[in-house]
């Protein structure tokens, strides 16, 4: 089912983000952090449950607060402002996808 974002759409069944006649390119680990939002849109991610999405054994939070930037720097239009992808203290990350 696809997922709005604002002016982009992610088709996660083909693992694309398109918007304004683009696609935008993501790196696997972008991919990967993107399908396991759009599976549980509206609910907070643990930087745990996002390691395990990665396919991470140990968390690293840096590592995963690096690569939850990138993925809003494609998907945001002012990543220090994010509509979609919010940090949520001490618990994570949630996806609220929208218009």
């Amino acid at each position: 089912m696809p997922l709005q974002l604002g002016s982009a759409v992610f088709d996660s069944t083909r693992g694309e983000l398109v918007g304004a006649g683009m696609r935008t390119r993501l790196t696997g680990a972008e991919l990967s952090l993107l399908m396991a939002f759009a599976a549980r849109p509206h609910e907070i991610l643990s930087r745990e449950a996002l390691a395990a999405a990665l396919g991470l054994d140990d968390v690293n939070e840096r590592a995963i607060d690096v690569q939850v930037t990138r993925l809003r720097r494609k998907i945001e239009t002012d990543p220090r402002e994010p509509r979609f992808l919010h940090t949520v203290r001490g618990k994570g990350y949630v996806l609220k996808p929208g218009l």
